[in-house]
């Protein structure tokens, strides 16, 4: 659960004693604050599942025989899938960057990556992943957590989506050949999730509405607005879903991605706290940590960190102790894997804060996002993104939401059957194909 604000002075005084040793005294080997990963794949595991690492370490082993033979990157784009997020920006084309690595033994490792480009599709991250591919194959290790520590050495150029992209390729490959799904080989806390429908950017106060009356007929009973930032505006949309479902069992969201200021949005969160809304996500910049508090203080409507641009654990330790947020935000596929995920939940988990894990794009970003969550007891929704089907392309089974619920795909790994002659067919599709001796 979210940090409790009513938790006792003692509970309160440790706290801050702890953070303020920590601040004072950086070398303390304090677990809650540890900067440095494990040296495996296996530890971390164990540290996050409480299992012995060697119930995990033949699955991580390199040998000759489990050496990757090929490596596949696919860059899909589809025009349905462009949207605005905020009426303060453009219009975003999205790329499903798909990496797909083989080994000598029959296995293969599978991860999607979504980027975002105004104007026009692009190729770049299939192009950074390519240009380190041959470096992936001779590190001779198939441990997603000592791949990570080589190349932010030997790469620090790297982007983390990049990263993220071998990360959880590694991380799929190790859970297929344990014959598990992924959230399982984790350690599952459950097997689905309630889901939320989110909504792109409309033009108009009556699209929105209409939004909700759609996707309310998918199952759907949670929605999230991407808004125009403009407090005249918001405003009167909160007023209208207000008024429009004040009988109704939906629930609601605004996602704001940092641009107000602390004024307004308090006077946006005072309007939603009168009724229907839960949850307000980026209402400032994120680094305003101090203001976020306040924040939490005046709202009853929970506060939420946009989560894109600041993902580090100090961070995270920051936001945790000015008491910031309801609860915190990421997404996989753009901190740098399930290997950095892990690492933040850990931290995230021992101070009982909740991750509000993101999994905004297609099925395979999705996929990976929810295998986390349903390892991770303290995530409370899945984000499903709208129109929900077109980011199914290329997937035969990328339809998550099942009785309204959101459940992993049956198989292993992350379980997204991907139909590789289906991508051919993209408005936008560039590959490359490198093969190993």
């Amino acid at each position: 659960m979210a940090l409790d604000r009513d938790k006792g002075s003692i509970y309160k005084f440790f706290k801050v004693f702890v953070t303020l040793l920590y601040l004072v005294s950086p070398q303390m080997n304090v677990s809650l604050f540890a900067n440095e990963l494990p040296h495996t794949a296996a530890q971390l595991l164990e540290s996050f599942s409480g299992r012995d690492a060697a119930n995990y370490e033949p699955f991580f082993r390199f040998s000759e025989k489990s050496r990757i033979t090929s490596v596949e990157i696919h860059a899909v784009g589809m025009e349905n899938t462009a949207a605005r997020y905020s009426g303060q920006e453009g219009t975003y084309k999205e790329v499903n960057n798909i990496l797909r690595i083989n080994t000598a033994d029959g296995f293969e490792g599978i991860s999607g990556v979504d980027t975002y480009y105004l104007e026009n599709f692009n190729d770049e991250h299939l192009l950074e992943l390519a240009s380190v591919a041959q470096e992936l194959v001779s590190l001779n290790s198939l441990d997603p957590v000592e791949v990570l520590k080589i190349l932010v050495k030997t790469r620090p150029d790297l982007s983390d989506g990049a990263r993220a992209s071998i990360d959880i390729s590694l991380w799929d490959l190790a859970s297929k050949k344990a014959d598990r799904p992924l959230y399982e080989f984790l350690g599952s806390k459950r097997d689905s999730i309630e889901p939320y429908a989110s909504l792109p950017f409309y033009e108009s106060l009556p699209e929105h509405i209409e939004a909700v009356q759609q996707y309310a007929k998918l199952g759907y009973r949670i929605f999230k607005f991407h808004v125009w930032g403009s407090i005249e505006e918001d405003m009167q949309l909160v007023k209208l879903v207000q008024q429009t479902f004040a009988d109704s069992p939906y629930r609601f969201m605004i996602d704001l991605e940092g641009v107000y200021d602390i004024e307004d949005a308090l006077r946006l969160g005072r309007k939603m706290d009168e009724g229907l809304f839960i949850w307000l996500e980026g209402p400032i910049d994120d680094q305003l940590l101090l203001q976020s508090a306040e924040l939490r203080r005046k709202l009853t409507t929970h506060i939420i960190p946009v989560g894109y641009k600041i993902y580090s654990p100090e961070f995270i330790r920051q936001g945790i102790e000015a008491e910031s947020w309801d609860a915190g935000r990421f997404d996989v596929t753009v901190v740098g894997g399930v290997t950095k995920s892990l690492q933040l939940l850990r931290i995230a988990n021992d101070a009982e804060l909740t991750i509000d894990i993101q999994s905004w794009g297609h099925s395979l970003g999705q996929a990976v996002n929810l295998h986390l969550m349903l390892a991770n007891e303290r995530t409370r929704y899945f984000e499903a993104p709208m129109p929900k089907d077109v980011f199914e392309f290329g997937m035969k089974n990328g339809n998550l939401l099942k009785e309204g619920r959101v459940r992993a795909p049956h198989g292993t790994g992350l379980g997204i059957d991907v139909d590789w002659e289906h991508l051919t067919t993209a408005d936008f599709y560039v590959t490359s194909r490198l093969i190993f001796q």
